[in-house]
């Protein structure tokens, strides 16, 4: 099986002159879109629903390019692939919004907001040598980089980028992966949360990422820069410090994910999360002039606490690891999972009283436990009544449910192996 697989960690170590023409590239690029994109508008406002396309969009870049206008001759300085490259992204962004993917359509990108970035997709444009420390780049030449990870397979594009603290080069490539059977027969179900970033029927808990002290160090220069004069001297290092503890805050993030699902992967075939709109579930409650929403600044907070989570992120990585592992992430409703008493299936508000707490409120049940791990219970027992559920319970697959104290959280350093129980839920004491 193929796979594509992307190798993000290289840095780059450019000299003066070919950081200067990086960003050069990287303008050349936001023109282009600029460019492409009001003559899109325009068409529009002329009543042309119809769009141009990429394809005759390019051969006007070949215009552009050839023209000896100096309003966009200077882009024949750039490698040509890279400027194509941002036409696809472009069109790509139209039919996301046209698909219902993304709320606006294309925005006009400002020199202050821009990513500073380009890609090259044409693998006989670039050239890597990992032995010597360098990649060959159209028009930059040999450029120093580090690679602290061996790129696997055949690379088939590089992006050249500007974190905010140093150049970066994320290559993406092509390799063979066997194609194999998990080793594991074990279905497990997690539930989201924020008080506990994952709650699995395994009895596996996932703690929130701690940022606390990158977030308070953030605010604080914040603060400052609200003192300095835009654009000075004192401002821009202000900035510089707010960028790298953004990205320091990004990489803990991206840390700990990837080493949770690294792990958790090896012991469950069968992964079933929450099908949830995060979107939905962290837009404002700031309302209209004419109706006007209400608590808004406790819903600003739990938005903060959910988009904190990175619940999309943990579920995508989930997600393809288990196709390269040979297994299968499931989606399904969390609807009153976690107000489903597991023991007698009585559903209530009132059976979660707190956060954390599940009572059962039924007067001939009374079962008490964690209200997030009744939750994933929930969610595994209502997966193996499906049709799906039935028939890999059929192909010998069994249940992963917990039978140990509540709340043992993820080691990424211990190997954690899959729990089997008879019962999909404890008896009422």
């Amino acid at each position: 099986m193929q796979i594509e697989k992307g190798f993000t960690d290289n840095w780059l170590q450019p000299n003066g002159a070919q950081e200067n023409l990086m960003r050069q590239y990287a303008g050349c690029k936001r023109f282009v879109w600029n460019r492409a994109l009001s003559i899109e508008q325009a068409r529009y406002r002329r009543g042309e629903k119809k769009l141009l396309g990429k394809y005759e969009m390019m051969k006007q870049l070949t215009m552009w390019r050839n023209n000896p206008d100096p309003h966009s001759n200077f882009l024949r300085e750039a490698p040509v692939h890279a400027l194509q490259c941002v036409l696809y992204e472009l069109y790509e962004s139209y039919q996301r919004f046209f698909r219902g993917e993304q709320v606006h359509p294309p925005q006009f990108k400002k020199k202050s907001k821009a990513n500073i970035s380009f890609t090259e997709s044409d693998p006989a444009t670039f050239e890597i040598e990992e032995a010597r420390k360098r990649v060959r780049l159209p028009k930059l030449g040999w450029v120093k980089c580090r690679f602290p990870q061996h790129i696997e397979g055949k690379p088939t594009s590089v992006t050249v980028k500007w974190n905010g603290v140093r150049w970066v080069l994320p290559v993406q490539s092509k390799v063979e992966i066997a194609d194999h059977t998990h080793p594991s027969d074990t279905i497990v179900a997690g539930d989201f949360g924020v008080v506990r970033r994952v709650t699995f029927s395994d009895g596996v808990v996932v703690p929130p990422i701690d940022v606390s002290w990158e977030e308070k160090r953030k605010s604080f220069y914040q603060r400052r820069l609200k003192n300095k004069r835009k654009f000075s001297g004192n401002w821009k290092k202000v900035v510089d410090k707010i960028s790298k503890l953004d990205r320091r805050i990004a990489n803990i993030r991206k840390d700990e994910t990837h080493k949770f699902t690294s792990g958790y992967v090896k012991n469950h075939a069968v992964i079933v999360l929450g099908d949830l709109h995060i979107k939905s579930m962290s837009a404002s409650a700031a309302g209209t002039a004419e109706q006007p929403g209400t608590k808004v600044k406790q819903k600003s907070g739990l938005n903060r606490a959910i988009l904190r989570q990175g619940w999309g992120e943990l579920g995508r990585q989930l997600e393809y690891k288990q196709i390269w592992a040979g297994g299968l992430v499931e989606y399904q409703s969390e609807a009153y999972s976690s107000q489903q008493c597991p023991a007698c299936e009585y559903t209530s508000p009132l059976n979660r009283k707190t956060q954390e707490a599940f009572a059962c409120v039924s007067p001939t049940c009374g079962f008490r436990a964690n209200a997030d791990e009744v939750a994933a219970q929930n969610q595994l027992k209502r997966f193996l009544s499906s049709n799906k559920g039935l028939a890999l319970l059929a192909s010998g697959y069994r249940a992963s449910v917990n039978s140990l104290p509540s709340g043992r959280s993820w080691d990424s350093t211990m190997k954690q192996e899959p729990i089997e129980e008879a019962a999909l839920c404890a008896q009422p004491q």
